[in-house]
């Protein structure tokens, strides 16, 4: 019963992309993060400084990073998807942990993935640790290919040309996250 209850669990979540007046959220989300979340988001301990740092950079640059989120139910960002595209794309992802294992993070990198090939950005790069089965299982389920070397795992990223399906599927997620954003806050629980 409880595999069902989770299975309908993952079809709630909707991705959307976060507005950049929403930007700060994703600090708050980063800080939040329990310490083993922090290494596998970053692949070294960080302290809030280092993410002060880096958000302030992406708050300062939002044309170079684009933000996907997963809400809860109480609105909070439990999980998300980074696309910096300074000196090529690079992505990056973090799902809190008592959020793990319902599809969340499979989610956010078809999204990523997604906008990705509408917008012309084909080739790109991530990086993780090499004990990080979660993000290298998420590579592979993807089409992501990957290497490990010294610790780290390297995933190279390279996505077909979008299609008439890739198009009209961006547009369709687009406006399913829009309209899920407008209700959830026009009709409060």
């Amino acid at each position: 019963m409880e595999k069902s209850a989770r299975n309908y669990q993952q079809i709630m979540y909707t991705v959307r992309r976060l507005l950049v007046v929403e930007y700060p959220k994703y600090r708050t989300h980063l800080k939040a993060l329990d310490e083993d979340s922090k290494l596998l988001r970053f692949g070294y301990r960080v302290s809030d400084e280092v993410i002060d740092r880096l958000c302030n950079d992406i708050e300062a640059d939002t044309l170079h990073h684009i933000l996907f989120c997963i809400e809860n139910a109480q609105l909070e960002i439990v999980a998300v998807g980074h696309i910096a595209t300074k000196g090529g794309m690079e992505l990056a992802f973090s799902v809190f942990s008592e959020y793990r294992g319902q599809g969340m993070g499979n989610k956010l990198i078809k999204r990523c993935i997604q906008y990705c090939r509408t917008h012309g950005m084909l080739k790109g790069c991530m990086v993780c640790l090499s004990s990080n089965a979660i993000i290298k299982h998420l590579c592979i389920k993807n089409n992501i290919k990957i290497q490990t070397e010294y610790g780290e795992t390297l995933a190279d990223i390279t996505l077909d040309h979008p299609d008439f399906t890739t198009y009209v599927g961006e547009a369709t997620d687009s406006n399913l996250a829009i309209f899920d954003y407008i209700t959830k806050r026009a009709l409060p629980l």
